[in-house]
């Protein structure tokens, strides 16, 4: 009997420890779980900054042997304080209220005083000796008018040869559209107002009704899908000049498009391609797959690819047998980090502290040549590299592989070799954020227009998001740029078209103007 008891005791303590393990695993899971929603709502709700603040700094560096007496003293600063850049930036923003822009058309409004107040009680007049200035900003609704071509008939009644019969007129301008009514300024407007201003064009036909103009939304779209095809030779043009590039940067968000079902929607996908702060070039495609960047980036002349890990741009860098170099984005490694802060706080800041100091030197050599950005990345941000991998692969050591700090040290130790490459290349940056940013406008656009009709639609949208983006990173007025060369795509030499790219243009703009600028 005893030894019955004994043995059921034993099974109970055994299950119970079993159901405690099994609890605790539950509960861990819960924690991440919960993590993860929190991480979401930050990203749906919450403030998208990446700065941070450890109230507990001095607990931090027990585990921090491995950096460097630099790093940790820059660790130290950021987690102790605000970054002194941060202060002398906030130091130097304008304060007071800015000037209108002198280039703005003007109206002036004299005011003076009446007759009788300009002469005082006592029989002296009160004499002007200056003047003073107050601005106001108006504005004036869009004004939609009607071009209406008139041409002269002509016809010969005194002639009876062949040649001579019939009517004569002089011919019309050059139509963007075929049989279409759309003049180019009202089809530039459409385009910007969609793929710049992420104004859908449903909200674009009711802002029509408002003056009076029925424009169905239909229309609208057989328009914006026509002059996609009509620019297209400007972005093939804009793409061979882009291949030329030394140095691009590649990255690819969704789109949804409109099936050949009613109701039906896909997942197409807009892939950015660029240089760093200037041209950009998107493609449209119905699926997400490597065959994409090898087809596109076909005939690329450059030795630098700067992505994030997606493994579809690793085929296109594995066919170039060592002449492309594929570098990888801090950015991410650091988004990664900053997400797994809740989970554990301590590690996570010492990480974000050091990556922190790497963009701190990206920040001092800003502006800089090349040559001496890539030495000034060798004396300070090679060290403070090596120490991090080390603590990285220490931290590994410990970290559940499924939690969010142990997810982000795999992505960064993962793409070790084409995080640290940066420091090689003056030109490079330390991230992939400049064609990130051009992927921005579009997570904007679909928000408010949910989709594009069909395929169709989203090849003209990668042409105009082109064009358009480019435009704003350039410096230009894009709805002037393609009222422009709306008008002229038509008629201009096939062999002269790279200058109707927007870089191409500016420069002529600039030439023009130079002259006359200087007189």
């Amino acid at each position: 009997m005893i030894a019955v008891l004994e043995q059921e005791n034993a099974e109970l303590r055994a299950e119970n420890a079993r159901l405690t393990a099994r609890n605790e695993e539950l509960e861990a899971e819960q924690r991440r779980l919960q993590l993860r929603i929190d991480g979401l709502l930050q990203r749906l709700f919450g403030r998208r900054s990446e700065r941070f603040v450890n109230p507990n700094q001095g607990e931090l560096f027990e585990d921090i042997a491995a950096l460097s007496a630099e790093a940790k003293a820059e660790i130290e600063a950021r987690l102790g304080g605000e970054d002194p850049a941060e202060e002398t930036r906030k130091r130097s923003r304008h304060k007071g209220r800015r000037r209108l822009p002198k280039n703005l058309p003007r109206e002036e409004v004299h005011l003076d005083l009446p007759a009788a107040e300009k002469i005082c009680p006592h029989g002296h007049s009160w004499e002007k000796f200056g003047e003073d200035r107050t601005e106001e900003l108006d504005i004036i609704p869009a004004q939609i008018f009607v071009r209406e071509f008139v041409r002269p008939k002509y016809h010969n009644p005194a002639c009876d040869h062949p040649e001579c019969q019939g009517v004569k007129m002089p011919p019309l301008p050059v139509r963007p559209i075929e049989q279409g009514r759309p003049a180019p300024g009202l089809l530039a407007d459409i385009a910007v107002s969609k793929y710049g201003d992420h104004l859908p064009i449903y909200r674009q036909e009711q802002i029509f009704a408002r003056h009076g103009v029925a424009i169905p939304r239909s229309t609208m779209g057989g328009w914006t899908t026509a002059l996609g095809r009509l620019l297209l030779v400007i972005y093939l043009a804009m793409k061979e000049g882009l291949l030329k590039q030394r140095y691009l940067q590649a990255d690819e968000t969704t789109i949804r498009v409109q099936g050949m079902k009613p109701g039906k929607m896909h997942t197409g996908y807009l892939w950015g391609y660029g240089v760093p702060w200037g041209e950009v070039v998107y493609e449209f495609a119905l699926d997400r797959s490597g065959e994409r960047p090898l087809k596109f980036l076909q005939g690329f002349a450059g030795h630098l690819l700067q992505t994030d890990a997606y493994a579809g741009y690793n085929e296109f860098v594995r066919r170039q047998d060592g002449r492309v170099v594929r570098l990888g984005c801090w950015a991410h490694v650091r988004r990664k980090i900053y997400e797994a802060l809740g989970e554990a706080p301590e590690r996570a800041q010492i990480l974000l502290a050091a990556i922190q100091r790497l963009y701190r030197i990206e920040r001092e050599i800003h502006g800089l040549d090349p040559e001496t950005r890539a030495r000034v990345r060798q004396d300070q941000a090679r060290p403070i590299l090596v120490d991090l991998k080390a603590l990285l692969e220490a931290y590994q050591a410990e970290a559940l592989p499924e939690s969010l700090l142990g997810r982000a040290i795999a992505y960064a130790l993962g793409e070790w070799p084409q995080l640290e490459r940066y420091v090689e290349y003056g030109e490079a940056e330390i991230d992939n954020n400049s064609i990130e940013h051009t992927l921005r406008p579009v997570a904007v656009g679909r928000k408010n227009y949910l989709f594009v009709g069909s395929p169709q639609g989203g090849e003209a949208a990668a042409v105009l998001y082109s064009l358009i983006t480019t435009c704003k990173r350039l410096g230009i007025n894009p709805w002037v740029y393609l009222k422009d060369v709306i008008e002229r795509v038509a008629s201009h030499p096939m062999a002269r078209i790279a200058e109707l790219t927007p870089r191409g243009w500016k420069e002529a703009r600039d030439r023009a103007a130079g002259p006359a600028a200087t007189a």
